[in-house]
């Protein structure tokens, strides 16, 4: 799965330098990031795109051999996650709502696209788009409440 961040902040490669800070620090046991099928690992591409990718595979499935809505939902959040962990900032999800418009498969490479919408002191709105063969699969939006790390 490829991520794609677009936000009117510019990163920088210290952002993936932050992001790499903050998952060892307080994200460090994360299922989408430690899981072994998983895995999820970004690189800046541009001042304003993160990306990662994953094959989705045959345990990941439900009925008719499709990738299941539930994990699709866990890896866009988990990608708005750490696009937030991106620009400093620790975040939860307050409200993540999905469009599932077309199957995703197991094989073909999936991708997502991730742009941060707004952000106010605390509150940040985030969309995205999960695509597989060009096709737009799954459409996302969500609000992250900004959170403190734990000492």
């Amino acid at each position: 799965m490829k991520i794609l961040m677009k936000i009117k902040e510019s990163l920088h490669p210290t952002s993936v330098i932050k992001l790499s800070r903050l998952r060892n620090k307080g994200h460090d046991r994360c299922l989408a990031c430690t899981h072994p099928e998983l895995k999820l690992d970004f690189t800046l591409d541009d001042p304003h795109t993160l990306r990662t990718s994953i094959d989705f595979t045959d345990s990941m499935t439900s009925f008719n051999d499709m990738v299941h809505g539930g994990l699709q939902a866990f890896v866009i959040d988990e990608a708005m996650t750490c696009a937030l962990m991106g620009l400093g900032i620790y975040g939860a999800t307050a409200e993540l709502k999905l469009r599932y418009r077309h199957p995703v498969e197991v094989g073909p490479t999936a991708h997502i696209r991730v742009w941060v919408e707004r952000r106010d002191r605390r509150l940040s709105e985030i969309k995205a788009e999960l695509t597989q063969k060009g096709t737009v699969c799954t459409k996302a939006q969500a609000r992250f409440m900004q959170l403190s790390l734990h000492p």
